[in-house]
């Protein structure tokens, strides 16, 4: 009997406390609703109140906040209490039936609590406040930012180093005038009075006829006409009016010099045999320096496919073309790309360079990409028409619009890692 006894007791389950089981063992469920300061840790979370921020767990309840008063409840809750119906006017019973329990019933039965009345009190005033400066704001916009320009009362004339005496005269005796029309004597006023109406009228037309003179100053002054102030607005201006900045200057204005031949003339009003002689002379004082190419390094680079960078840098690829024309002169970086060229691509190219050459010709044994391999010496930089015309037995090499003449290649032992950018680079 004893034996059957013992075996008929079951043996105790023994729980860890570090799993999630034993930790939900150790979080009791108190029945009804009681403070609780887990913060959502050991119960779950029914949500946070939106007035005093309180976290409401489990033990606490959907219901009034036990802090403040005000209602908490789960999302699922919420959604019903929103629908305006009889089941979510039952629900808002049901949760603030609790504020009994919890001691606020006055709170229920006003609303509100006393410290939110207040606080809603005193933010209403705050708002009524910043009402009525914003659109006070809106009220005077116009007369706040009126902006008063000082500027266009003040002609220059003694600063301006440009003016002859005669204009200089002639600008002071203006600006003598407008000072005149603008501050005019209260006495000159011409004023109105219409009995009938029963109302004074203040003719007000002195400050449009100062604005428009005075727009036909600055407009005479940029286009150095004050000498002639009777002049009428359709009569024709002088030929280097609103050109330069100094309109007595004798000199005519540059005139475009085409060095690639491509472009036409650029013929403009100005083209007189003093323009040529300046064209003459820009493209006498157009030099370069061959030595001082050799001796000077900016670090200017510009980035190839592969394997066309490598044979550039060997000396094997003697010209490059491009789309666009380059004034730079000198020692050029060449960088590669970080795209790898394909065994055909690289099959291909030596072929084709093989035949230009027509004879065998000491290939890389190796193409990297995204490195700096070396640099060659820019000596011209021509269209396809020139090429042509002055390397005819490289003609075949390239087809672009614009080719550049590349000598004197050097290629680095050691490949540095670099990354290339558009068109020349520094």
């Amino acid at each position: 009997v004893s034996s059957s006894s013992i075996s008929c007791k079951k043996k105790p389950k023994y729980v860890s406390l570090y799993t999630r089981e034993g930790q939900d063992r150790l979080a009791v469920l108190i029945p009804g609703r009681h403070a609780c300061e887990c913060l959502g840790q050991k119960h779950k979370l029914i949500n946070n109140c939106l007035e005093c921020g309180r976290i409401v767990c489990e033990q606490e309840g959907s219901g009034p906040c036990l802090f403040c008063g005000a209602l908490v409840c789960t999302k699922e809750e919420q959604d019903i209490l929103q629908r305006d119906s009889n089941k979510s006017q039952k629900l808002l019973k049901k949760l603030m039936a609790g504020a009994e329990s919890s001691g606020n019933l006055d709170a229920i039965s006003k609303g509100l609590l006393p410290q939110q009345e207040a606080r809603l009190k005193s933010g209403l005033e705050m708002a009524v406040k910043h009402k009525d400066k914003l659109l006070e704001f809106d009220r005077t916009s116009v007369r706040r930012t009126q902006v008063i320009d000082d500027e266009s009362d003040y002609f220059a004339t003694d600063s301006n180093q440009w003016l002859s005496k005669q204009e200089r005269e002639a600008l002071q005796k203006r600006e003598q005038e407008l000072r005149e029309l603008r501050h005019a004597s209260r006495l000159a006023k011409k004023i109105t009075i219409d009995f009938a109406g029963r109302q004074i009228l203040e003719e007000d037309s002195n400050m449009a006829e100062y604005h428009s003179k005075l727009d036909e100053t600055i407009a005479a002054m940029s286009c150095g006409a004050l000498s002639e102030p009777a002049r009428s607005p359709g009569a024709e201006m002088t030929p280097n009016s609103g050109l330069l900045v100094n309109p007595r200057l004798l000199q005519p204005a540059p005139l475009w010099v085409d060095q690639t031949g491509l472009l036409p003339q650029r013929k403009t009003a100005h083209s007189t045999e003093a323009g040529s002689e300046c064209g003459s002379e820009r493209s006498r004082l157009r030099i370069q320096d061959r030595e001082l190419q050799e001796i000077s390094d900016d670090g200017w680079c510009l980035s190839l496919h592969q394997p066309w960078a490598s044979l550039l840098v060997r000396g094997i690829k003697r010209v490059e073309g491009r789309t666009w024309y380059t004034s730079h002169r000198g020692r050029l970086w060449i960088a590669a790309t970080a795209k790898r060229p394909s065994p055909q691509e690289i099959s291909e190219l030596e072929a084709t360079y093989r035949m230009l050459h027509r004879k065998d010709v000491d290939f890389p044994s190796d193409y990297p990409s995204g490195c700096l391999l070396g640099c060659v010496d820019v000596t011209d930089c021509l269209s396809q028409e020139q090429f042509q015309e002055q390397y005819p037995e490289l003609s075949q090499e390239s087809g672009s619009p614009f080719v550049f003449i590349c000598t004197n290649p050097q290629e680095m032992v050691l490949k540095f890692p670099i990354k290339g950018k558009h068109k020349i680079c520094k």
